[in-house]
């Protein structure tokens, strides 16, 4: 008789956790989500995941609290997450650069996003883009012949010692023949404030950056890293139309914790594929950010991000032996 009034309360026990993660799933969301970001206010995750919160917000029927967590070159927020509870009330909004952390950062131990959910990627654009004064070099071509008359005196603008862009300038050296030297800054917009001050040569950064000055007539893009011109700013060739043979983009999208119920990742997949088609959120992000709306699934983010680790990382980690 208690052998069989364990296994019914046992029995009961499985049911009732059955039900409750139903439960939770069919009433998901019931309150606000935290969103971290792991970066500064103002910078290009959170001005995009701000223009996309009303039309999300929208979709789920509950409000995002964005929570900009930007120390320890992304590992503080990445942590915050990777230790939240899997119930889909702590999320990260973030980017392919943040993920390759690991190889110049001194904070990372592991590759992080191994450890995560993906849920859904947003936008795409290029990382590599290349500025300069408008009064000074009209083109790529005319900027190579000034450094090769000169060589390692030109300087080169970028945000922050190591990563992506100082890699991105190691190969537009690479490819051009020539040898600049790469000056860090503590972000874009101190490297914007060089560039206007004649401190450096031209610098290194992506087109969001880069479109207000342009715009304004005070510089001008000599190259991105796109696969074909983009359309808002199409004087501008690309790598591969001079020659430099490569393209890279950075993408921006929504992850979770480590083992984050399906049934809530398809909630959150679904609600962000339908609110990135929102028309208003569409024109702000293509117009006036210049990211291209892009939804990918997961499986696809997974997969992406695995390719852009092989073909980079290994290069990050030649850097910073």
């Amino acid at each position: 008789m208690k052998q069989r009034w364990f296994v019914g309360l046992l029995l009961g026990i499985v049911l009732c956790a059955g039900w409750a993660e139903i439960s939770l799933a069919a009433n998901y969301p019931s309150k606000p989500i935290r969103v971290i970001v792991p970066y500064s206010a103002g910078g290009g995750n959170d001005v995009l995941l701000r223009a996309f919160q009303p039309a999300l917000e929208k979709v789920l029927g509950q409000r995002l609290l964005i929570d900009n967590i930007p120390a320890g070159t992304t590992k503080v927020g990445t942590m915050e997450l990777l230790k939240s509870k899997p119930d889909g009330y702590t999320l990260i909004f973030s980017t392919t650069e943040a993920w390759v952390g690991y190889y110049y950062s001194k904070t990372y131990d592991s590759k992080a996003w191994e450890q995560m959910t993906p849920i859904g990627n947003l936008t795409s654009e290029p990382y590599g883009f290349v500025e300069a004064r408008a009064d000074s070099f009209k083109t790529w071509a005319e900027l190579v012949a000034a450094a090769k008359k000169s060589p390692g005196k030109m300087t080169t603008g970028g945000p922050g010692a190591g990563g992506m862009m100082e890699l991105i300038h190691n190969i537009l050296n690479s490819a051009s023949g020539i040898k600049t030297q790469y000056v860090p800054f503590a972000g874009a917009g101190p490297s914007k404030v060089a560039l206007l001050g004649g401190h450096v040569s031209y610098r290194v950064c992506q087109p969001t950056e880069a479109i207000t000055m342009i715009r304004a007539g005070k510089t001008r893009g000599l190259a991105v890293s796109t696969e074909k011109r983009m359309p808002a700013i199409a004087d501008v060739p690309t790598f591969k139309e001079l020659g430099i043979g490569t393209s890279i983009l950075l993408t921006r999208g929504m992850w979770g914790p480590s083992k984050l119920p399906a049934d809530l990742v398809a909630t959150l997949t679904k609600a962000i594929e339908k609110a990135s088609k929102d028309p208003e959120f569409v024109k702000v992000a293509e117009e006036q950010l210049l990211y291209t709306v892009e939804y990918r699934t997961p499986d696809t983010m997974k997969a992406e991000l695995q390719k852009f680790d092989k073909e980079f990382g290994p290069k990050l980690a030649e850097m910073y032996k």
